[in-house]
């Protein structure tokens, strides 16, 4: 019985976890990796996208108010000294005075600016001789080399670009990649920015600001974003630029995805165009950029979107999966407004699978749990719920089914019940049969009853006499101040010493004993 009920309740417990695994398989929850995925690098995305949307926008709104402040003064020293704007390009002796005034104005803007590097460009060189004159610029690229800590009172700053005599009076090392004056050849951020501000004449300088990505200047390594903004005169001229940089160990301190399950995710600000991230001219952010940059490096990425799964983005050589979103760092009115920017959260495709293969193995062997537990507790139970029904059997084959106590489980005791009234009519209709006792009498089993009482022990012999008296095993008990567990003991060894196989043919022998007369 036990057996079957535990090969029930597996059953049970199989049909059930299989409807669970069906509900679940419709309502999508096996996919819920990948939702659950897409939602954390999407909150991972919007923290970044909103961080990096602030500073760039800052960074815009400072070099603007830098380069305002920067052309008044440079506008008001030229015309004390009678110096048309226009024509500064041929005074050259007066660009490292112009540097040296604006030098303390520039330092105190970087440090006001969460960027790595503030710089002042004019459109001339101090050394018009120089058989490179026509892209040698003169101007000042001071650089803090801890961008990340905000020190006021000792920053660490280096310069770049611009005179010593300038860096010694202000306290201001050299760079080891130092350089007089800036090399304009490949510098879209001074020529670009200069080319749009004399086509847009008309327009205000807060409409002019430009980003340019991935700069490196000559002799180093170092990659940089720059926002640069004209300097434009009352009378139209454009004569230079000025502006910040954001350095890629800025970027990368700043915007570091911070992705518990991910170790390889990276973030990406990239130029975007025809659906397509160029990450040759990306910046990334990521714990182990190392790993991923190999990977990217002058890839133009494609990308398939996906309902409730990151989206795909993939080159011929490799594939990643995340999410992105544009960026908007120029007004609706600016020249620039066309050059597309996007935010992108990615990890390898490879890491991604592998996390999901993780969380279905966790679902799967959660299932195996329950399920073992589920058959460990089917054997547990049937043991519980049977114990009273086994109990109850065996005390009926060596005890009167009336001197049972209740059970207080109700179809057990109906049982009882049930067998007491069957017992005690059999034994009514049993002592009535005269003819019955006569064969007893006549047969060897009888004979057999008689010179087994013998065997008995003297405490088996005392509960037979007393049965002989009439009394029932209950009342026995009693008497002789055992418990019934005991008495019980007693009436098995008397049932095998006596060969009687119920307690109604022990009482027809002892009826049998009483009719002629024998005593135990």
């Amino acid at each position: 019985m036990r057996f079957r009920l535990i090969i029930f309740s597996i059953l049970f417990l199989v049909t059930i976890m299989t409807a669970i695994s069906v509900i679940l398989l419709v309502s999508g929850v096996f996919h819920l990796g990948k939702r659950e995925t897409k939602t954390l690098f999407e909150n991972e995305l919007n923290h970044i996208f909103s961080d990096i949307h602030r500073d760039y926008g800052n960074i815009s709104a400072r070099s603007i108010d830098l380069s305002k402040a920067l052309n008044k003064s440079i506008e008001n020293r030229l015309k004390s000294k009678k110096i048309n704007v226009r024509d500064l390009k041929a005074h050259p002796e007066v660009f490292n005075e112009l540097l040296e005034s604006e030098c303390h104005t520039l330092v105190t803007a970087l440090l006001r600016t969460k960027s790595s590097a503030v710089f002042l460009i004019l459109d001339g060189t101090i050394n018009p001789k120089l058989s490179n004159s026509d892209y040698s610029k003169a101007g000042i690229y001071i650089r803090n080399m801890e961008p990340n800590v905000i020190n006021l009172e000792s920053p660490y700053l280096h310069m770049l670009r611009g005179s010593t005599e300038i860096a010694k009076r202000h306290n201001i090392m050299i760079h080891p990649q130092w350089a007089m004056e800036f090399d304009i050849y490949d510098a879209s951020f001074f020529t670009k920015t200069m080319e749009t501000a004399q086509k847009n004449i008309t327009l205000p300088v807060s409409k002019l600001y430009y980003w340019s990505s991935d700069i490196s200047f000559p002799e180093s390594s170092d990659k940089v974003m720059v926002c640069s903004v004209p300097l434009i005169a009352s009378d139209g001229t454009v004569y230079g630029v000025c502006g910040f940089e954001v350095s890629s160990l800025l970027f990368k301190l700043s915007y570091s995805p911070d992705n518990p399950v991910y170790d390889t995710s990276f973030c990406l600000l990239s130029p975007y165009d025809n659906d397509l991230i160029d990450c040759s001219a990306s910046f990334m952010a990521a714990k182990y950029p190392a790993i991923i940059k190999n990977e990217i490096t002058d890839a133009k990425l494609s990308f398939q979107t996906k309902p409730n799964s990151l989206n795909k983005y993939f080159c011929p050589s490799k594939q990643f999966m995340g999410v992105h979103e544009k960026l908007t760092l120029y007004p609706d009115t600016s020249p620039y407004k066309d050059e597309g920017w996007v935010v992108s959260m990615m990890v390898p495709i490879g890491d991604y699978m592998k996390a999901l293969d993780n969380i279905n193995l966790r679902i799967a062997l959660l299932f195996l749990s329950l399920f073992i537990i589920g058959v460990i507790a089917s054997f547990r139970f049937s043991k519980i719920y049977l114990k009273p029904i086994t109990e109850t059997i065996s005390k009926i084959k060596s005890t009167k089914p009336s001197e049972l106590e209740k059970t207080n489980i109700l179809e057990i005791d109906d049982l009882l019940e049930f067998l007491s009234e069957q017992d005690n009519k059999e034994s009514d209709e049993a002592l009535k049969s005269d003819n019955f006792a006569a064969d007893y009498q006549n047969t060897n089993m009888f004979k057999r009853f008689l010179e087994n009482i013998n065997t008995l022990s003297p405490a088996e012999k005392a509960v037979f006499e007393l049965y002989m008296q009439g009394l029932t095993g209950k009342e026995i008990a009693e008497k002789l101040y055992l418990s019934i567990n005991t008495i019980k003991t007693h009436n098995k060894r008397i049932y095998e010493k006596l060969d009687v196989s119920s307690r109604n043919e022990l009482m027809v022998y002892i009826r049998m004993m009483k009719e002629m007369d024998l005593e135990g």
